[in-house]
């Protein structure tokens, strides 16, 4: 079970060795004051004490939790708000987070008197926390949703000094505090609405969210032990973030360091630019602008709670910053050993707030390993996309390309990769790849399929702050850092805000060519036109000699019912079978045989001109173009092949990587076990779902696009702009001309992905 041996092993491993959780160096919670704002009459009721159980992986989650106070909260009611991480005396060596046990210290820290709320930092309040606070209590030592749940507490700290003192908060279990509890008779219910867990908030009626599913927290805190899937509250964590954003919102700031900043002041006068760092960061008047900051071997020495706000000074104050961290081996007095995604996401919440900074991060881990990593506004120069022998991917790949090209006035390079997947596999063994020499100021590579995305990454490895955008189902994995992948949902992968998905690969619409021959020109001229796309054998489907010749009876038949002049397309892979569907067609219908580079092919021109369209269901490139004409059409699947070993070995791990288990409170346990390594394999593209794409068809309609073959055409067609819609997410997440897009789009689309209730 991966999730229990995780547990093991940090509790095993020395504090001072761990990258997640500090060694305990607090005996007393750091404490944020949100006081009554100016204008305001104070209010004559007492401080709302609200005690937050945190830990390093929050960090985001902590802002968020204080910034949604300070959005709902009394402005003339002071709110004290204590920061429960990293405190002396627990033994945390086995607990599931790093904060389990701190909530039953909670009397104690509060010295015995009045009352407190508890609150887990993975929560957010949607009204006035001031509200729990005045709760009528009767005789209960403490209010909570049920007498096993104590992730939301309001509590007399006087009354539960009785069963949870200091000494027994800080060395028995969970379980034993809770039991001591409720055989003291100590609890009392707590409207369900202060503790809404995931799928149970409802919208206008919750006081609070509980993301207590810990695989589907929106922020995404320990992406090593955890693959994650979107949170059934859709976008409600992700607004409160950029509204906290858009507030410039710091709960730590220049004005009101943490109280462990002394010692990076005192570090700060001993550095040769000891002067210029203090007055960046120096809380009275502006610092002066730079071009260019190179900092090194500075932020290792920034506590946690700093870190944000330093990095938020040396991003206002300059237009590029490149930072060299090497972190230490161990974490001793003043020294903070912190992963590469700790890092990452704190330079990204940084570069939301000034997207005209570029930024380059180079980071050393203990044991000398080096990650680079890069975002801000890429290079000046153009979009370059990467083609290779597949029209489908080259498609969606120049599509997207071009569409970032026109909305950001950029020029557009296309590169062909000569090499095939097996040349590229052996250079890759031999350390001599066949890459592609690009613009060294390219700003951004877009690929489609297997061996152009490969290619890619290859390249953005050469060329520092390349931006990267994959395309297809082969894409391979997200990128930590500067790269989004683009797929449709139907492929059933795991939900990442850098995963964009759509319904259809994404194309530029319909090109409408001429018909040159005289037997297009004779179809084109009919009074009522009808014409079929025919794709072929693929890896999982198959087009026998039997079914194209029914295939060509039945579009013959369906023709002629219609009274119209039928127009068949074939395909690269219809060759194999062509006579035989020749053979079911009527004398009168057209058919095309698909030659290599013919400039008289007609399948352009069916989508253009034909009245009524069928496509043949096994390519989604075909039914993206079949979409893009603006009107229905019918979809008339091909048979598909057996299951094979592997396919159905893949089809079990993406079934088992979303099967959900539950604990006795309804709640989704986290991953653990086969669900953990399943879901793990398909996030690493190790193993991909079965392409299902029956799935696709049911998606396309009940969105009213197509139809079944046989049955009529969508009469309604509701046009959709996927490429405009991702396009503008893409610019967004790679700070693509930001001061020009729009910010306002949600943060994730993926439909598919959650795992089922």
């Amino acid at each position: 079970m991966p999730l229990l041996a995780q547990r093991i092993l940090n509790g095993l491993v020395p504090a001072r060795f761990s990258a997640h959780r500090p060694p305990a160096r607090k005996t007393t919670p750091d404490r944020i004051v949100l006081g009554v704002r100016p204008g305001q009459r104070p209010s004559s009721k007492p401080p709302v004490r609200i005690y937050l159980g945190t830990e390093r992986g929050q960090f985001r989650a902590e802002r968020v939790f204080i910034w949604s106070i300070e959005k709902h909260r009394d402005p003339s009611r002071i709110y004290e708000i204590y920061l429960m991480r990293d405190l002396k005396g627990f033994k945390r060596r086995f607990w599931l987070t790093g904060f389990t046990n701190y909530r039953f210290a909670v009397p104690g820290l509060a010295g015995f008197q009045g009352r407190a709320i508890y609150n887990d930092a993975d929560q957010v309040y949607l009204t006035d926390p001031g509200e729990l606070f005045d709760t009528p209590m009767d005789k209960a030592g403490f209010l909570s949703i049920n007498d096993r749940d104590t992730s939301v507490m309001l509590i007399d700290c006087q009354r539960m000094g009785q069963v949870w003192n200091d000494h027994d908060a800080r060395k028995l279990s969970r379980k034993a505090l809770e039991a001591r509890a409720r055989q003291a008779r100590l609890w009392g219910e707590l409207d369900s609405g202060w503790n809404a867990r995931d799928s149970e908030y409802v919208p206008g009626e919750s006081h609070l969210v509980h993301f207590t599913t810990l695989h589907t927290q929106p922020w995404r805190p320990f992406p090593d032990q955890f693959v994650y899937f979107d949170n059934p509250t859709g976008a409600l964590w992700p607004e409160l973030e950029r509204e906290a954003d858009r507030a410039d919102f710091m709960p730590v700031s220049a004005t009101r360091p943490s109280r462990d900043w002394p010692s990076v002041n005192l570090y700060l006068s001993s550095r040769p630019d000891g002067q210029l760092l203090q007055g960046l960061l120096s809380s009275t008047g502006e610092a002066q602008a730079h071009d260019r900051l190179e900092i090194e071997a500075f932020l290792e020495n920034v506590p946690d709670q700093d870190v944000g706000w330093v990095l938020e000074r040396l991003f206002r104050s300059c237009s590029q910053l490149e930072v060299r961290l090497r972190e230490p081996a161990w974490q001793g007095k003043g020294r903070y050993r912190r992963t590469s995604y700790f890092w990452v996401q704190q330079f990204r919440q940084a570069g939301r707030r000034h997207p005209g900074t570029r930024w380059q991060l180079e980071h050393r881990g203990s044991l000398g390993r080096r990650a680079c990593f890069a975002g801000g506004p890429p290079a000046a120069g153009p979009i370059t996309v990467l083609l290779h022998r597949k029209p489908g991917h080259n498609q969606q790949a120049r599509a997207i390309a071009q569409a970032l090209a026109s909305s950001t006035g950029r020029p557009l390079c296309e590169h062909r990769i000569d090499a095939s997947e097996a040349g590229f596999m052996f250079g890759q063994l031999i350390g001599r790849l066949p890459l592609p020499a690009i613009n060294a100021d390219s700003a951004c590579v877009v690929a489609g399929g297997w061996l152009p995305c490969r290619v890619a990454r290859q390249l953005a490895r050469r060329h520092r702050g390349l931006r990267l955008v994959l395309a297809g189902r082969k894409a391979g994995p997200v990128p930590l850092c500067g790269g989004v992948i683009v797929q449709c949902q139907h492929f059933g992968l795991p939900a990442d805000p850098y995963r964009l998905t759509t319904r259809l690969p994404l194309n530029s619409g319909l090109v409408d060519r001429q018909a040159r021959s005289d037997a297009w020109q004779d179809w084109q001229r009919a009074e009522h036109r009808v014409a079929a796309l025919i794709g072929g054998s693929s890896r999982s489907h198959q087009l026998g000699p039997d079914q194209a010749r029914r295939i060509g009876e039945q579009l013959s038949a369906w023709a002629r019912k219609q009274q119209s002049r039928l127009l068949v397309v074939g395909s690269r892979r219809t060759a194999a079978v062509i006579d035989h569907l020749a053979a079911g067609l009527g004398a009168d219908d057209l058919l095309y045989r698909w030659q290599q580079d013919d400039g008289d092919n007609p399948y352009a021109l069916a989508l253009a001109a034909a009245d009524e369209l069928v496509v043949t269901g096994e390519s989604e490139s075909m039914l993206a173009d079949a979409a893009s004409r603006g009107r229905g059409f019918l979809i008339l699947p091909l048979a598909e092949r057996g299951d094979t070993p592997w396919r159905r070995f893949c089809s079990w791990v993406a079934e088992r990587a979303t099967r959900p288990r539950f604990n006795r409170r309804g709640s989704i346990r986290p991953q653990q076990g086969l669900t953990y390594l399943c879901a793990r394999a398909l996030e690493r593209s190790w193993v991909l779902p079965p392409r299902r794409l029956e799935r696709l068809h049911e998606l396309l309609y009940k969105a009213g696009l197509a139809a079944p073959f046989g049955q009529s055409a969508p009469a309604t067609f509701k046009v959709e702009n996927e490429l405009e819609r991702t396009t503008l997410r893409i610019r967004q997440l790679l700070d693509i001309d930001p001061e020009n897009v729009n910010f306002s789009a949600p943060e994730s689309t993926h439909e598919h992905s959650q795992p089922p209730a």
